[in-house]
């Protein structure tokens, strides 16, 4: 008992005469691969059940009086700064110009601390950083992919 008494002590002293608590971070590699599954899954589910995921929401809105006559379709969500795959959203609008689109561009800034702001853009590309906004296409529903 003494012999544990002792040592808590001695590494009570040791950590705190120093004033610090040196502290150590383990790389996580099954969290690193787990992010950059997730990321790539988002845009194989899109591209595989895109055309499924479409039809239901469509189906969704029509049963809530809220369907629309335009062209729809859903496409990955791409952040800009990091090229990564984030989400899915449903665009609509006028079928050539939905049919341009390739991917959903979010930025995301903060408003005087007060409002989060994300800006969600349809664009002509899945690389963000060389798109073009495709004019009169909207964004019509957020899709959370569970991964």
């Amino acid at each position: 008992m003494k012999k544990k008494l002792l040592a808590a002590a001695l590494v009570a002293s040791l950590t705190f005469s120093s004033g610090m608590v040196a502290t150590t971070q383990a790389f996580n590699l099954g969290s690193f691969l787990g992010g950059a599954l997730k990321i790539g899954g988002v845009g194989v589910l899109v591209d595989k059940f895109g055309g499924q995921i479409n039809d239901f929401l469509n189906q969704i809105l029509s049963q809530n009086n809220l369907s629309t006559t335009y062209t729809t379709k859903v496409v990955p969500i791409v952040s800009i700064g990091n090229n990564g795959y984030i989400g899915a959203a449903q665009v609509t609008g006028p079928a050539s110009e939905v049919e341009r689109v390739q991917a959903v561009a979010q930025l995301e800034a903060s408003f005087n601390n007060v409002a989060r702001i994300k800006g969600l853009v349809p664009i002509d590309s899945k690389n963000p950083t060389n798109a073009t906004r495709i004019q009169g296409v909207g964004v019509s529903a957020i899709i959370d992919i569970k991964i």
